[in-house]
């Protein structure tokens, strides 16, 4: 509608472990799948079945999905879809890691990953339920000897150690002791085998219960001193290695569970921060007195932020240490906490004094299979290496020239970059493209859609010609997507013939850069990061995209859907419930970018009453044979071009909570004050205007409601063409009229203040009586005042009162000039109105809104004797009899 040829394509990515997760279950029989297909899908009890076979599950679901994108009215161009399994998007993949592996993005190496213990593959966040991203984090442990063997304490304060005074386990949980690395060392039993996916050839030696633990003394490795084993249940044996330990100066756990066993705690201060003293977390406990461990966490979330940033450590930190260890750690004393984490880490892991593990930090995360996930030190494994300092560089400046939407997200993409490591990119199970140069691997889900946008634009070209996988050489794609190599060599080495090898190339280069992507808001830590990634390493700048737009999830009655709560709409049952356009606008349309929308039946009613309305009123068109053209006639047309002047910026900006919010809800609301203001003359409407006006609105409308808009355009205005296909209204300054919309919001100032007064008038009203200024001489102080802008001495050093009554005039005028809105201040600097006369105009109006007969009158200095009222600019004197 504004002169564009847009594309809208659509694929359908099969590639990972979801789908195999998920078909295995079915051949299990996993009654919660089967009943949620069932019940909530509505798939038909014979064909589930069938779907534990993967490729038949992903077909049903892709055709499902197409026929509701159908059914919802979206201009797709199906001529483009592929799967992230058909050969054709293989050889794409190919080529595209064949550029990434030239340029050094890809390498082998050993890191941590997600792991699944089952399957015995790296897990990333489509292959998790809930498409939860692990977030792999790091522990030191500290190797606290005793005669039982080392208990390796995890820790993320290592600076802390120097304040420890004991050691906490699980009482009610298992141990063992294990022989890790050569060293007799005493953990949960589910650290042992979660360390056993990060340290080769752990042994159990002996399994024992935490309640046999408590008591032993074991030594703190910097401090020499000996310190005892407690039990406490608060210990999670599935985080760390089930042992922590006990620094009650700088952790409220540790403080509140020492006191509330009865032990005399000892309290050794290590960090200080100015202004808080140097135990905040034995003085936070104290004084908050926590109740549970809900608010135990919320104190020790402020303790460890608190500490981070403003913390100090102490000055004579040396009193604490071993004395073989005084010289190194001496240098500690004063620093701020980061440098002395660092510090202390690199000497413990220097003095074989503890090591390091990695962490799930926000477990439990779980595969698809449903198996909890571990951190898995992953050796040989292939990687895209997000870490390099030039292809982040590279990444950066691609994201300094996008457009973000909403711009807010900008910081996410900025931190993402940041902090991005390797990414194992291959998996030895799923559906996908195997790895060209080692193909035990299959190229997993979020590295082989970073820049399918690109294949989109040639897709249909491709299966036009019937070209096959084995004629889309390295060389066919270079050519294609890069401009590179010789057309005449690669149409004799491919035997595509070089017009079409030409035209393709075209096709590319018309549809490209990428103008906007649009994604979930989820998807900004992995896969929109990874397009601008990959983008910036294969395409010339030229070819960069240009934006990104980010949603959020749709919600319902507030709450997220999920199969628990049973609140999941399929899209396609949601539109037999509540009709197709009304699903578009509710979904649409009624949040900003990036946030989440609340589906709820009050909004679904809400959109329909509106709809319902405007459609109506199309219908019963011919009714309204006035042509009188009056103030509400030049009212509604000067509203009806200001709102589409709104909804045009609104929609370029991708603001469509905006735009539907102008374009449906207010405008219906414009067309109700219409009919109202005619229906006070005591006259019907100008089927003109209303013509004009709601032909206006039907465009606007029609990218969110095009069924209902192509029905009233072909039903009821009996049009032959399509409106998708007519021009976007223009918007013409000169059908907007300000001063009759400025007159207009001061009138409705005025019937503001007089229902502020009656609602603390006592009795009935009969009457009520406007007396309004018509004295130029006020206009024009009022004018100065607000030319003054706010500086009083200003305004009074231009007028100089003579006496006391003209300064406590001047006084209140300027008083006016800061409490009118901008409307009505430029209702008096760029118009000579007559109150008098607009009031006039509209006191039947007035006289309908409120009920009560209204008498319009100038305002003299007899009516203030009369009244003992005043009146200023914009201000009638208001009389209520």
């Amino acid at each position: 509608m504004r002169g564009y040829n847009v594309l809208f394509p659509m694929g359908f990515h099969y590639t990972g472990t979801p789908i195999m997760a998920m078909a295995d279950a079915i051949a299990k029989g996993d009654k919660e799948l089967i009943d949620t297909f069932k019940e909530i899908y509505e798939i038909p009890a014979d064909i589930i079945p069938r779907m534990s076979d993967p490729l038949y599950m992903a077909n049903y679901f892709k055709e499902d999905i197409k026929r509701s994108m159908k059914e919802i009215g979206l201009g797709i161009d199906w001529r483009r879809e592929f799967t992230t399994i058909d050969p054709e998007f293989s050889s794409f993949v190919t080529w595209q890691f064949h550029k990434l592996q030239s340029k050094g993005y890809i390498v082998k190496d050993t890191h941590p990953v997600g792991w699944c213990p089952i399957h015995h593959i790296p897990v990333g966040m489509h292959d998790t339920k809930g498409d939860v991203e692990p977030e792999i984090g790091e522990f030191v442990l500290i190797y606290f000897k005793s005669d039982k063997g080392i208990f390796p304490a995890a820790t993320l304060r290592p600076e802390t150690v120097f304040g420890a005074t004991g050691l906490w386990i699980n009482p009610n949980e298992n141990y063992v002791i294990a022989n890790v690395l050569g060293n007799r060392m005493i953990l949960s039993e589910r650290a042992a085998f979660k360390l056993s996916f990060q340290i080769d050839n752990i042994e159990i030696i002996e399994k024992i219960k935490g309640s046999k633990l408590v008591g032993t003394k074991a030594e703190n490795p910097i401090t020499g001193k000996f310190v005892e084993v407690n039990g406490a249940e608060f210990v999670d044996v599935n985080f760390g290695t089930g042992v922590v330990m006990s620094v009650p100066a700088h952790a409220p756990f540790d403080y509140y569970y020492a006191k509330k066993m009865g032990k005399n705690v000892e309290v050794i201060p290590v960090i200080n921060v100015e202004g808080l003293g140097n135990t905040l977390a034995k003085d936070v406990v104290e004084k908050n007195n926590p109740k549970n461990n809900e608010d135990l966490e919320k104190l020790t979330e402020y303790v460890y932020r608190t500490e981070y940033n403003k913390g100090v450590m102490r000055s004579d930190l040396e009193v604490l240490v071993k004395e073989e260890f005084k010289e190194d750690l001496r240098k500690l004393s004063g620093l701020q906490v980061p440098k002395a984490r660092e510090m202390i880490t690199n000497f413990i892991l220097n003095n074989g004094l503890g090591r390091k593990i990695f962490e799930i930090m926000n477990r439990p995360v779980y595969c698809r299979c449903g198996t909890e996930i571990v951190v898995k030190i992953l050796k040989d494994q292939w990687f895209l290496d997000y870490s390099r300092t030039d292809w982040k560089e590279l990444a950066r400046k691609l994201l300094s020239r996008l457009i973000i939407i909403p711009s807010e997200i900008r910081k996410d993409f900025e931190f993402t970059i940041g902090w991005l490591e390797k990414r194992a990119c291959a998996r030895t199970r799923g559906l996908g493209t195997p790895l060209p140069w080692d193909k035990k691997w299959i190229i997993e889900s979020l590295s082989d859609s970073t820049i399918y946008m690109a294949y989109y634009t040639i897709s249909h070209k491709i299966r036009q010609y019937k070209l096959t996988f084995s004629q889309l050489t390295l060389e066919f794609w270079d050519y294609v997507l890069l401009g590179l190599g010789n057309p005449e060599e690669i149409s004799e080495k491919t035997g595509i013939p070089i017009n079409i090898l030409k035209e393709l190339r075209d096709e590319f280069l018309y549809w490209y850069p990428l103008d906007m992507r649009h994604s979930g808001r989820d998807l900004v830590p992995n896969h929109l990061t990874f397009f601008i990634f990959n983008h910036a390493a294969i395409f010339p700048e030229n070819l960069w995209p240009k934006g990104i737009a980010v949603n959020g999830l749709v919600l319902y009655e507030g709450k997220k859907m999920s199969k628990s709560l049973r609140n999941i709409i399929p899209l396609r049952k949601g539109l037999r419930m509540y009709g197709v356009d009304i699903m578009r606008i509710a979904l649409s349309s009624t949040a900003d970018m990036g946030s989440d929308v609340n589906f709820s039946e009050s909004l679904v009613r809400t959109i329909g009453e509106n709809i319902r309305k405007i459609y109506e009123l199309f219908k019963n068109l011919d009714n309204y044979k006035d042509t009188t053209y009056a103030f509400p006639e030049k009212w509604l047309i000067s509203r009806t071009y200001e709102i589409l002047d709104k909804v045009t910026k609104s929609m370029e900006s991708l603001e469509l909570r905006n735009a539907v919010n102008e374009a449906l809800f207010i405008f219906s609301s414009d067309l109700d004050e219409y009919f109202n203001m005619v229906a006070a003359e005591n006259r019907n409407a100008n089927g003109n205007v209303l013509k004009e006006v709601l032909t206006i609105w039907l465009k606007m409308i029609t990218p969110f409601a095009p069924h209902l808009a192509e029905e009233i355009w072909h039903e009821i205005l009996y049009q032959d063409t399509f409106i998708v296909n007519e021009s976007w209204p223009e918007v013409e300054k000169s059908k907007v009229d300000e001063l009759i919309l400025l007159e207009y919001k001061y009138m409705k100032k005025i019937i503001e203040d007089i229902r502020s007064i009656l609602n603390i008038y006592r009795g009935t009203p009969k009457v009520i009586k406007l007396y309004s200024l018509n004295d130029s001489r006020y206009v024009e102080l009022l004018r100065d005042a607000i030319k003054a802008n706010g500086q009083m001495k200003v305004f009074m050093d231009s007028h100089k009162p003579r006496n006391k009554e003209e300064a406590r005039l001047l006084q209140r005028i300027f008083n006016e000039s800061l409490e009118i809105d901008d409307d009505m201040k430029k209702l008096v600097m760029n118009y000579n109105i007559n109150e008098i006369n607009i009031l006039k105009q509209l006191s039947l109006y007035m006289r309908k809104k409120l009920g009560v007969d209204i008498q319009i009158n100038e305002f003299s200095e007899e009516i203030k004797k009369l009244y003992n009222k005043e009146a200023l600019p914009l201000r009638p004197a208001i009389i209520i009899e």
